[in-house]
């Protein structure tokens, strides 16, 4: 029963993806059936404290009612090995506008060409909340292309410019 769990575990933070837990400079357009544009952007943080990789991921809905959100993460495990593939475990806080903020973890793991990464977090939003995301990130350099769910979107696709 504890291999299932671990299992169920691993998997479900495999799924919730959404950004790398790995900061990256990037800057992009991504489209919502149900939303509309957003215009969203990622960029390394200055500071690292004790040597911890920090970076910012951003999203604004380009609509007539204003929706901005924001995640700071700190890359804590960047160099883990999983089935020979790269992972990355982090932690993030969400913030969100209108008002919201989460913190949880942001887990990655790196397969040939892209990125499977996931956040999940507890905390408010019109009341006690989970936030969640999952997603996919394709690069084909210097450009990314990502498809991702969550819970403000069901659907979005981005295509990202990296450097």
């Amino acid at each position: 029963m504890k291999r299932i769990l671990a299992l169920v575990a691993l998997l479900l933070g495999l799924a919730l993806a959404q950004a790398p837990a790995y900061p990256e400079n990037t800057l992009g357009l991504g489209y919502a059936p149900d939303r509309g544009v957003y215009l969203q952007g990622s960029a390394l943080l200055p500071f690292a404290p004790l040597g911890i990789d920090t970076g910012l991921d951003a999203q604004i809905l380009l609509q007539p009612t204003p929706q901005v959100y924001a995640l700071l993460k700190a890359n804590l495990f960047p160099g883990l090995v999983l089935a020979d593939l790269y992972a990355s475990v982090g932690l993030g806080l969400d913030l969100r506008y209108p008002l919201g903020f989460h913190l949880g973890p942001v887990v990655s793991v790196e397969v040939p060409g892209g990125a499977l990464s996931g956040t999940l977090g507890l905390g408010y939003q019109g009341g006690f909340h989970l936030a969640w995301g999952a997603g996919f990130r394709l690069y084909l350099e210097p450009l990314a292309l990502e498809v991702t769910a969550s819970d403000r979107y069901p659907f979005l696709l981005s295509l990202l410019y990296l450097w």
